[in-house]
């Protein structure tokens, strides 16, 4: 069966809409065209990927041979010639179902209503809370579900440098990072606007960050498998800044010379899954956690700050390490001709 792979980076504004007539944001739209060809990275050789339709095939082409990647840029309008195919979108959700229908697929090919919603439900940040709660104590403060701005405030006010963040959103978008509400006139509109639009926010004490990092699984017949690691840096509101290219046991090691405890934790959050998601949703899922200092100066571990169920960043900059032996770092820039990765 073909293989095609889809970039759709407003996936996580579409969650947070819901219904099936998303549209994503003129910022949105051009990232979705100028990385289009980002997942060719995941890809298995043989494989093709979609590409809007008035995409320069020749320039694709060329950049994909250049990286040599054994990869067939195809336009989306084409795909249903292929007959069946199997489908793998940077993430599922019900807009990119209908568009998909839209452009000839068959139903057959593509998730069901169920599914899906299933998928949104789950990619609720407050996933993360029923991980805390399912870990237990020894780790991190567990994320608080708090849907009256007062209370918000409140938290806000008690916990200096917290972060709120919406429900519905990745990569460190819809998160707002609170030092002083008091002194920041943009907090309470902040509130308000993201408590009318998604109906809650999640609320989480700030940490004292060293390293933020990810475990990169698949979830497959009711299990979820560990596929990597993946090891970033974020800005002060979380976004995604730099990812780290490297052999897979390099970035492991790393990470447990600084948490030797690394692996049966991770060991603990897989069986967690297990329960929580995997009976609900096959597919690439990313685990974000963070490496911290605790009040006596130890090394602690914020086990599960988000779940993600879709392809990530991390997953790409896993795939460039350790399958297509690559080293440096990974990021995103912009410039006059638009969005464009970058390894240095």
């Amino acid at each position: 069966m073909v293989n095609v792979y889809l970039f759709n980076p407003e996936h996580d504004l579409a969650l947070a809409h819901g219904a099936h007539n998303y549209t994503a944001p003129p910022f949105a739209r051009q990232f979705r065209h100028d990385l289009r060809l980002l997942p060719a990275w995941l890809a298995p050789a043989g494989a093709y990927i979609a590409v809007p339709d008035d995409a320069p095939l020749d320039d694709d082409s060329r950049w994909l041979s250049d990286h040599h990647l054994d990869i067939t840029p195809v336009p989306i309008s084409q795909i249903a010639d292929f007959g069946a195919c199997r489908i793998h979108p940077w993430g599922w959700d019900a807009t990119l179902r209908h568009q998909l229908l839209q452009a000839g697929i068959s139903p057959d090919d593509l998730p069901t209503d169920a599914q899906l919603d299933w998928i949104r439900r789950l990619s609720h940040r407050r996933t993360t809370i029923a991980v805390h709660q399912a870990l237990g104590e020894g780790f991190s403060p567990c994320p608080v579900e708090l849907d009256n701005y007062d209370d918000v405030m409140a938290f806000a006010t008690a916990h200096p440098g917290c972060y709120l963040k919406m429900p519905w959103s990745g990569s460190g978008k819809g998160i707002y990072r609170v030092i002083d509400p008091s002194g920041d006139n943009h907090v309470p509109r902040w509130i308000e606007g993201a408590l009318k639009r998604q109906g809650s926010l999640l609320c989480e004490v700030g940490l004292d960050r060293v390293q933020d990092f990810a475990v990169e699984c698949e979830c497959r017949d009711g299990k979820t498998r560990l596929t990597g690691y993946s090891v970033f840096d974020s800005d002060f509101h979380s976004q995604f800044g730099t990812g780290r290219v490297a052999p897979m046991q390099e970035l492991h090691q790393f990470l447990l010379t600084r948490y030797p405890a690394l692996d049966q934790v991770v060991n603990q959050v897989l069986n967690v899954l297990d329960g929580i998601v995997a009976p609900h949703y096959d597919g690439p899922l990313g685990i974000d956690m963070m490496l911290y200092r605790g009040e006596n100066g130890n090394m602690a571990l914020n086990p599960c700050v988000e779940v993600n169920l879709r392809m990530t960043m991390g997953m790409v900059t896993a795939a460039m390490g350790s399958r297509h032996g690559l080293r440096g770092q990974f990021s995103i820039a912009i410039d006059e001709s638009g969005y464009l990765i970058k390894l240095t």
